[in-house]
């Protein structure tokens, strides 16, 4: 079966790497086995057979440069007459299935309009709902506003005994963590742990890939859940900003990431719901660097990270 080359683009947010395609000039036809093939980690896009060495484009990978496949591909068309110019968002996740909101896939959705159009800041169109999102003025950090997280168990969505839930889940046992469940974009499971990343009996101690599947499958989320682990490093009550580690691990990808921008504000969200940390401010620290996380009281959550373009390619539309 013959087929047509298509141009992509690679970036990454704090190791959150995604393939960018131009959905206004480029036609894929099966998106969802697109994604499956050029997403693998196995046997997906390799980034050296398009000229970038192993490190990839940027040294604040730690570890996730010259990775082959990615968490996603995100299909983007811009829409220069309005102002701010306004990027719509399909993000199609690894495993097929479209995921309605994605932080940092947001926050490259932000740079890669941003190297196309020149414009600082936009209107990002994401299934759930439009978000507001800036780049620096080097392009090499971009902000997105998050909307309001929800701990609402009709919005998560928590299910039990076979319908909606009429209780928020907060700090309950599921399939053997003690988590609470929120939604920033997607349904999380937050669990908090004792020990950051420096800690050798400490977050990253745990068997991740054992425990996290049976929580993001549980009976009591029905439309799945991102699983998160979190530990509280500084609490806030000083001069700057809580600290906390993250782990996460994403429904579509069915894995590990070195980064999620919805899984911050979720740890965030949680851990000031349950009061152990102070302020609305805080920075997360998945594997893959530091993000900056605001959770007020009222109004929408924003998340700030850098980005950086690993390579430009073309890939078979039809992967068959």
């Amino acid at each position: 079966m013959s087929t047509h080359a298509v141009p992509v683009e690679k970036y990454h947010g704090t190791g959150n790497d995604f393939l960018v395609v131009d959905a206004a000039a480029e036609n894929v036809g099966d998106r969802a086995a697109f994604a499956r093939a050029h997403c693998d980690r196995e046997t997906g896009v390799d980034g050296r057979d398009f000229g970038a060495d192993e490190r990839g484009a940027s040294a604040d990978r730690r570890g996730a440069g010259g990775r082959r496949g990615s968490d996603g591909v995100l299909f983007l068309s811009v829409e220069e007459r309005f102002d701010p110019t306004r990027v719509v968002m399909t993000l199609v996740q690894p495993d097929g299935s479209t995921a309605t909101m994605c932080g940092n896939g947001a926050r490259v959705v932000a740079r890669w309009a941003h190297d196309r159009t020149g414009d600082h800041e936009f209107m990002i169109d994401t299934q759930a709902g439009t978000r507001r999102a800036t780049v620096t003025a080097d392009g090499t950090a971009a902000t997105i506003e998050m909307g309001e997280p929800t701990f609402d168990p009709r919005r998560v969505p928590v299910a039990r005994d076979g319908a909606l839930a009429d209780e928020p889940l907060v700090d309950a046992p599921v399939e053997g963590l003690t988590v609470t469940a929120v939604n920033t974009g997607v349904p999380h499971a937050v669990a908090f742990v004792d020990g950051g990343r420096d800690d050798p009996d400490g977050i990253d101690a745990v068997d991740f890939e054992s425990v996290a599947p049976p929580v993001r499958h549980a009976d009591v989320f029905p439309e799945g859940a991102n699983v998160n682990l979190a530990a509280v490093v500084d609490d806030g009550s000083g001069d700057g900003p809580a600290v906390l580690d993250q782990r996460t691990f994403e429904r579509g990808v069915e894995g590990e990431t070195r980064s999620c921008g919805t899984g911050a504000v979720a740890v965030v969200a949680a851990a000031r719901r349950l009061g152990l940390i102070r302020g609305e401010s805080a920075v997360s620290r998945p594997p893959g660097g530091e993000l900056e996380i605001t959770v007020p009281d009222r109004g929408h959550a924003t998340l700030t990270g850098p980005v950086a373009h690993e390579f430009s390619g073309t890939l078979p539309a039809d992967p068959r």
